[in-house]
């Protein structure tokens, strides 16, 4: 169901994002979301990405759709209507890579204890998104879950709080656990169900809060398999690192430098696991050990 334009600024901590969209459902499930996060129509003068979800042709009767579009342009296939929500964060995820040059950009998950930081890169279907929700229901901070933000000038991890993506049996999963809220659940997309995580109130209010790297995990799942824990050397940690990254090769030597800065001062392991009840008390451990 369409009704008037509705437009908004979401404070995402190391970016702002302006959004624009008639369709109701879809503005109302932002709402939820990105509670707190809103700073209202009056606010988009200076953002860092604007986007507009719109229905598609009111002739398409039988299986509607929805579009997005990005300074005139309609960079991805329409979606159905009812996946608005997944188109929107795909999309800006998307859309945001190829706008955040200021920073090097890690595909990582991120959490905090106060100002220090675990970093937990890895590539799609390694548990990251699940592991960084599980943390955060354990009360670590929330900085993001798909965007390890770091300043190369400082070398400090920057919250891109965005609500994280949980697929399949990690919905059920994370969902059982008290505390946590979820937006909707869409079957059948094109990653298979998808729900999305939201970032307790605390997480929220501190989203402008940088915090130092401390250490760094790359997380592995597999099913049933028992807890493993390797340190890494500095030299594979900076490859694994540089693999992981957006846009490693496109900042050259800031990229480099950046990296290399990081595994010098955060101690880096491999985690594979078969249950969170292993994962967290190893990372705990682990956390509380490091420098």
């Amino acid at each position: 169901m369409s009704t008037r334009c509705r437009q908004r600024t979401i404070d995402l901590g190391a970016a702002r994002v302006a959004v624009s969209s008639t369709i109701a459902s879809f503005n109302a499930q932002l709402d939820f979301i990105y509670r707190d996060q809103d700073l209202g129509p009056g606010s988009a003068d200076f953002v860092d990405l604007r986007v507009a979800l719109r229905p598609g042709s009111p002739w398409r009767r039988w299986r509607p759709q929805v579009t997005l579009w990005s300074e005139a342009t309609r960079p991805f296939e329409p979606y159905p209507l009812q996946s608005a929500l997944p188109l929107f964060e795909w999309g800006s995820n998307w859309l945001l890579v190829q706008r955040l040059n200021a920073y090097l950009l890690l595909h990582a998950g991120v959490v905090a204890r106060a100002d220090r930081a675990l970093i937990l890169p890895a590539a799609p279907g390694s548990g990251k998104s699940t592991l960084a929700c599980a943390l955060n229901l354990a009360g670590w901070r929330f900085l993001s879950d798909e965007f390890g933000v770091v300043d190369p000038a400082t070398g400090a991890m920057l919250p891109l709080l965005k609500p994280a993506a949980l697929k399949n049996r990690s919905i059920e999963l994370i969902g059982g656990h008290a505390g946590a809220v979820l937006g909707p659940t869409f079957p059948g997309t094109r990653k298979g169900d998808v729900a999305h995580f939201v970032p307790d109130r605390d997480s929220v209010a501190a989203r402008h809060q940088p915090a130092r790297a401390a250490m760094v995990v790359f997380p592995r799942y597999r099913d049933g398999a028992p807890l493993r824990c390797s340190p890494l050397t500095k030299a594979e940690a900076a490859l694994r690192l540089g693999l992981n990254s957006f846009n490693y090769r496109k900042l050259g030597p800031v990229g480099f430098d950046t990296v290399v800065r990081l595994v010098q001062t955060a101690p880096a392991w491999e985690i594979e696991y078969g249950t969170l009840a292993d994962a967290l008390p190893c990372i705990e451990r682990l956390f509380g050990e490091a420098p």
